[in-house]
């Protein structure tokens, strides 16, 4: 998939492509700006992460910046998957504090001693899983985001009316 990165919010993306399009469009000097039937108005407006990926990975095109989506992803995950896992401990508790799952958890604690206790461990361990996992995605947000920036793209971007995030 690809995201055409655009000035002022403007977002649109073209789903079977991906990097190898921008290899091939960089290769020929073709403008992938210039192609509309393939372009669709995303659900969302651009944002300064968005941009950021563009400045490092994108290549211009007429009115904005082509960047592969995995990029885009890549730098976007640890948000999402932050607030996916916002204190998964006080999650798990509300769960088991539900009367319902309370009522089903001491039937079952009655034919298989240590079933809640069991059931506790698993939820620390999944909890720690989770925490681990966030940590992976943003040690590869900030990788992605080290790679340095283009001077072309920065300097296309400011041409069409595009504002550098900060930080770059």
């Amino acid at each position: 998939m690809l995201y055409f990165v655009k000035p002022f919010g403007g977002l649109e993306w073209a789903v079977p492509f991906g990097q190898e399009l921008i290899e091939t469009a960089r290769d020929e000097g073709a403008d992938l700006g210039l192609v509309r039937d393939w372009w669709q108005e995303a659900e969302r407006p651009a944002s300064t992460d968005d941009v950021r990926a563009a400045l490092r990975y994108g290549i211009e095109a007429s009115g904005g910046i082509v960047v592969a989506a995995i990029h885009v992803i890549t730098i976007h995950d640890p948000i999402k998957f932050r607030a996916l896992i916002a204190e998964p401990e006080a999650q798990f508790a509300a769960y088991r504090a539900h009367p319902q799952v309370k009522a089903v958890d001491e039937w079952i604690e009655q034919s298989s001693p240590g079933w809640i206790e069991n059931g506790r461990e698993i939820d620390k361990g999944v909890a720690e899983s989770m925490r681990e996992t966030l940590a992976e995605r943003e040690a590869e947000a900030e990788e992605e985001l080290s790679a340095p920036l283009k001077p072309e793209l920065v300097s296309h971007w400011k041409s069409i009316g595009g504002v550098l995030p900060d930080p770059l």
